[in-house]
Formats: structure tokens, C-alpha cells, sequence
């Protein structure tokens, strides 16, 4: 008998052993990844219909860029990502990037407008779960772990004395960060970004005019009383605080001249001679239990809202002269500008929520009144019969995830900055007629930038390909590095 050339049976019916119940679907184990990256990149999205993230943001935010002179301006319309010109298989074996290049449709505003498209890198493509082929090796970007913007209330021990004192740090998700402290003599001082310290209330003053003079500052934090001046006055003025300076009145012989001045406790001397003077009403406050807020008053140096702006401008930026007009610059871009301070909507938050405020969560930049509720909150820390209560700041409940998305940008954003003063330059220097879009522009800054993300950044790792297990574990890791 011949022997068959088939060698394998093949079954006609399918038989189940086991107990009939469906496979268990398998979850995308990767989906923060992926959805993160398909959120930057929009792509597949008409130019029109593109959410404010991402890469979209960027551009939104740095275009359009105009000339010092204000002639010129390059705005911005879309952006497309082309087709790779390698195939991944390609791309390890040459060793590199598997990316799309990005190109950007600019538009050069002047006496006649020019629209030109403009390459300005390519994009790496996200592969599979989260990895990326750089220079021919596949990497992942790790999710980073960070302290959540918002204010923190925090003990810490106050020089060498170790009392322990209340710390307020208002976290901003991109800015300088503020540091309220408690000094030895029980008031309130503030560095900005590791400056060197200063009275709070110069902050304060320098933030709004509306809180310019001492009596502003003290009724911003306390209810004022109007107190009528009689005869009899003397007993109830006695070892209340004075919001404003107290003056003799014009028909005395003194007039004008100052019987208490702002933030001070009335003395039995000075109410007698405020009853006698003729002042026929005073506005006071009550003494507090705690005394930061007129510790603080007192080591102000400053008396106005120029004054204070001075100030800081000497603090934050010491080897130049004083000028109003460049400190009131500083200022906003420090604190005003939502390009260079933003709390972010987790921020915004976060601060209503602790402070008790009702703000929209689309004001991302601080106001006076976040500083206010923040000393108020500060001082009723101090308080024995105070409510309030410290924070820790290693839960994770007040750590913050950042994504692909948001890390990508991040840096991104440093890279369009350099482009910025770039094109800015190159248009003080060529003639309106001779410009074009990528005559101005140098596609390197973003392209450097790009590849110092992917290839060469604290979070972009080799991916650990041990197995498909442990290469699903690096693409979920959170690192708190970077």
C-alpha cells in the first residue's frame, strides 16, 4: 500500500472543552500612549476643525510674529504631515527615524501677502503600543510624575530656631513659582523663582493699583470699622489699629501732621490727643491675634505701586539701573502674560478649590486676590481657633500625570521660541520685497528640538524588548525624572 503524501489530519468538527463562556476581550493596555500622541499630532483633521492642544497650540501660540517695528508679520494657517519616506524595516536597518515630515503653511503679511509652504522637520510616528524607531533603535517616552500645580501649604521649621512656621508655594504649570514664608520676627516675606526675599505686601502693591497704599492693603484683609470721634471717644479708640494716617485737621495749629500712622495701635496718648485734635472720624480695625499681615506692613518699604515694582525689578534683575517703564514690562511678562505664566486648568483648580474661590477655570493667570486668600489662609494656619490644614504633598492626589502630549510641547515650545527671535531678526535685516516665509524661517531650532525630545531626552528610554511583557511594562512606566 502506498503511503499518503498527507501528513497532517485535518478535523472536520470543532469540539470545546472547555465551559462555554466567551474569551475574555483584552483591554489596550497602551491606550494613554497612543490617544496622547493622536491628540498632539491631530492628524487626518481638516486645518479649520483642530482642537487648541497639541501641536496646534504651539503654533497658535507663538504665530503670528511680527517685526520690531511692527511692519512685518508671519501668521500662521495649517500644518500637514506628509508620508514617511522609509519603511520602519527600513529605518532599523539604515539606523533612521521613522518619522512624517511636517510642513507648515505661513503666511507673510506686507504690502503684498505671501503664502508659502515651509518644512520644518519630521515628525517620529508612533508605533504599536508607545515606541518610536530613533536613529534605527526603538525607544519609548515615559510618562512623567510631577507635583500638581495649585498652592501647597506646607511646616517647616524657621531657621536655626526650629519653630515650626506655615509655607504657602504657589505652583504654577508654567512660571515662576511663589514662596511665602514666615520670618523670625512674625511677618510674611516672598521669593520669587529663588530670589532674594522681601516684604509680601511690596508683592501685593506691585500686582494692582487698587492695592497701592497701606489703607488699601488693610482692607483688603480686615473689616474696617468707622469710628465717629467725640469726647468720649478716647476709651473705645484705645488699642485699636489705625487704617489710615491720622491727621490734624486743617483749623488746627499742626495741621497735617501725622498723630498715628497706618497699620499702628492707637495708644492712650494718641487717642486723647485725636479726641482734643477735632478729627471727627477714624477708620480702625481691631487688633488680630495673629500679627502677620501688620509685621509685614511695617517692614514695607515701599509706599506706592511704582515703588513696588521698583522694587521687585531690583530683586529679580540686580546689575540694572531702575526703570518703571521696563519693571512694569518684567512684571507682566512675569505674572500677566498667559504665554509665560499659566496656572493651567488642573492649577486654576486646584487653587479655588483650596482657597475657596469660584474663579473660571479658564483664568490661567494669578490675581491679586489668589495672592490675598493665599496669606489669609497662611495666617489662619497660625491661628489656635483656625480651621485650616496642611497639605502633603507626596500623596499622589496631589501629583499630576504629564503625557506624551504635554511633555512633547513642552519642548517643542523652547525650540519655536529660538525660531521667533530668529525670524525677527532676519526681518529687521531684509528688505520687505526680498522676504519670503522660508527665507525668514530656520527649520533647525524645531528640528533640533524634536530630536533632543525623542532621542536624547531624560525620558525617552531604550525600549525593554526582554519579552513582550516586560516591553509593555516600560511603555506604561511613570518616571518622576526630568
Amino acid at each position: 500500500m502506498a503511503t499518503s503524501s498527507q501528513r497532517r489530519l485535518n478535523p472536520t468538527a470543532v469540539r470545546q472543552f472547555g465551559s462555554g463562556r466567551e474569551a475574555f476581550q483584552i483591554p489596550d493596555l497602551t491606550v494613554l500612549q497612543t490617544k496622547s500622541y493622536e491628540g498632539f499630532l491631530q492628524e487626518g483633521i481638516p486645518g479649520d476643525k483642530r482642537k487648541n492642544q497639541g501641536l496646534e497650540s504651539v503654533f497658535k501660540e507663538i504665530f503670528p510674529i511680527q517685526s520690531y517695528d511692527g511692519t512685518v508679520s508671519l501668521e500662521y494657517l495649517r500644518y500637514e504631515l506628509g508620508k514617511p519616506s522609509y519603511s520602519p524595516e527600513e529605518c532599523r536597518q539604515l539606523r533612521l527615524t521613522f518619522g512624517k515630515p511636517l510642513k507648515v503653511y505661513l503666511r507673510l503679511n506686507r504690502d503684498q501677502p505671501y503664502e508659502e509652504e515651509v518644512y520644518l522637520g519630521d515628525i517620529p510616528v508612533m508605533l504599536g503600543g508607545g515606541e518610536f524607531i530613533i536613529n534605527g533603535a526603538e525607544r519609548v517616552v515615559v510618562n512623567q510624575l510631577h507635583r500638581s500645580p495649585g498652592v501647597d501649604f506646607v511646616k517647616e521649621t524657621e531657621g536655626t530656631s526650629e519653630r515650626p512656621v506655615p509655607s504657602a508655594r504657589i505652583i504654577p504649570d508654567r512660571g515662576s513659582w511663589i514662596e511665602i514664608n514666615v520670618t523670625k520676627k512674625d511677618s510674611l516675606s516672598v521669593r520669587i523663582d529663588q530670589s532674594g526675599k522681601f516684604s509680601v505686601m511690596t508683592l501685593l502693591r506691585a500686582m494692582s493699583e487698587t492695592l497701592s497704599t497701606d489703607a488699601d492693603l488693610l482692607k483688603a484683609f480686615y473689616k474696617v470699622e468707622a469710628e465717629k470721634v467725640d469726647s468720649k471717644s478716647a476709651a473705645k479708640l484705645e488699642g485699636k489699629i489705625s487704617v489710615d494716617d491720622v491727621i490734624y485737621p486743617a483749623d488746627h495749629e499742626r495741621a497735617g501732621e501725622i498723630i498715628v500712622e497706618a497699620g499702628h495701635k492707637i495708644t492712650k496718648t494718641a487717642s486723647e490727643t485725636i479726641v482734643s485734635a477735632g478729627v471727627k472720624k477714624i477708620e480702625v480695625i481691631d487688633s488680630p491675634r495673629v500679627p502677620f499681615i501688620l509685621n509685614s506692613l511695617a517692614e514695607d518699604n515701599t509706599s506706592s505701586h511704582e515703588e513696588a515694582l521698583l522694587r521687585i525689578y531690583q530683586r529679580l534683575r540686580p546689575g540694572n539701573p531702575p526703570n518703571l517703564e521696563k519693571a512694569r514690562i518684567l512684571f507682566h511678562e512675569k505674572f500677566f502674560d498667559v504665554n509665560r505664566y499659566r496656572l493651567g486648568r488642573v492649577g486654576r483648580f486646584r487653587v479655588n478649590r483650596k482657597l475657596g474661590l469660584g474663579v473660571s477655570e479658564d483664568v490661567m493667570t494669578l490675581r491679586p486676590e489668589d495672592l490675598i486668600a493665599s496669606i489669609n489662609y497662611l495666617v489662619d494656619l497660625s491661628d489656635p481657633e483656625g480651621k485650616a490644614q496642611y497639605d502633603d504633598p507626596d500623596p499622589l492626589a496631589n501629583r499630576r500625570l504629564r503625557k506624551i502630549d504635554e511633555l512633547a510641547c513642552q519642548e517643542l515650545r523652547k525650540g519655536f521660541l529660538k525660531l521667533r527671535r530668529t525670524v525677527q531678526e532676519r526681518m529687521s535685516l531684509k528688505d520687505a520685497e526680498d522676504m519670503t516665509p522660508r527665507s525668514l524661517v530656520n527649520p533647525k531650532s524645531i528640528s533640533a528640538a524634536i530630536e533632543y525630545f525623542f532621542g536624547r531626552g531624560e525620558l525617552s528610554q531604550v525600549v525593554d524588548q526582554t519579552n513582550p511583557l516586560s516591553q509593555l511594562t516600560h511603555e506604561r512606566r511613570l518616571s518622576a525624572l526630568g
